[in-house]
């Protein structure tokens, strides 16, 4: 495949990832466990309602900054110059790297361990997070050639 080919399959996937994160962070990150006996505690975790709250606010901002790296330069709202190329393309790698870490650090950091599980909204948002680490190393590899 062409370099061209290549740059356009990096932005499909990154732009798929950037929907999972805006579709994930929206949905609920937590709930309580299938076939669970126990009691629940009666606390209520951030993460476990829709809406955007928390951690969904960072998010949804590196989805943002990573889309900037996979953008062609005509569809860019600000020029950058220190921005180009194989910059903006680690840049979209970092940023979705940053997203799938900060979905582990959440659910790590929640104390859902035994009674909760994670939701779809987690993991629609990691994975989003994944799609765009992998679109900017798809765009590193058409710059590459």
């Amino acid at each position: 495949m062409s370099r061209q080919t290549w740059s356009v399959v990096a932005r499909l996937v990154a732009f798929a990832g950037a929907g999972g994160v805006a579709v994930g962070t929206w949905l609920p990150w937590l709930m309580v466990r299938p076939g669970y006996q126990g009691p629940v505690p009666a606390i209520h975790l951030a993460g476990m309602e829709t809406g955007i709250a928390g951690l969904d606010w960072l998010a949804l901002t590196a989805a943002a900054v990573a889309l900037l790296g996979v953008l062609p330069v005509e569809l860019m709202p600000v020029s950058v110059p220190l921005l180009g190329g194989a910059r903006a393309a680690v840049v979209t790698t970092v940023a979705g790297g940053f997203v799938a870490v900060l979905t582990v650090y959440y659910l790590l950091s929640s104390g859902f361990l035994g009674t909760f599980v994670p939701a779809a909204g987690f993991y629609l948002t990691a994975l989003g997070g994944v799609h765009l680490s992998m679109g900017g190393a798809l765009r590193l590899y058409a710059i590459g050639g």
